[in-house]
């Protein structure tokens, strides 16, 4: 029996409780490359992108003095 086959029989054999304390033993082994990081990082940053709709008659610069005022005084 190969190592792949007894582990798969090890997991198999296992309850729901101990398969959940397994995979917090050994979920730092599971590493993601950085790619797949920066591709999920990408994708969400582009669903906010996609989120992002202009507020009709907004004036920037009044709503940032009164921000600054209420926050700081000035």
């Amino acid at each position: 029996m190969s190592t792949r086959e007894t582990a798969h029989k090890i997991l198999d054999s296992m309850n729901e409780e101990q398969l959940i304390g397994f995979i917090s033993l050994f979920k730092i082994y599971n590493v993601s490359t950085p790619e797949d990081d920066t591709v999920e990082r990408e994708k969400a940053y582009n669903n906010l992108r996609k989120k992002i709709r202009p507020i009709p008659n907004l004036d920037y610069d009044k709503e940032l003095a009164e921000y600054r005022e209420e926050k700081y005084g000035l």
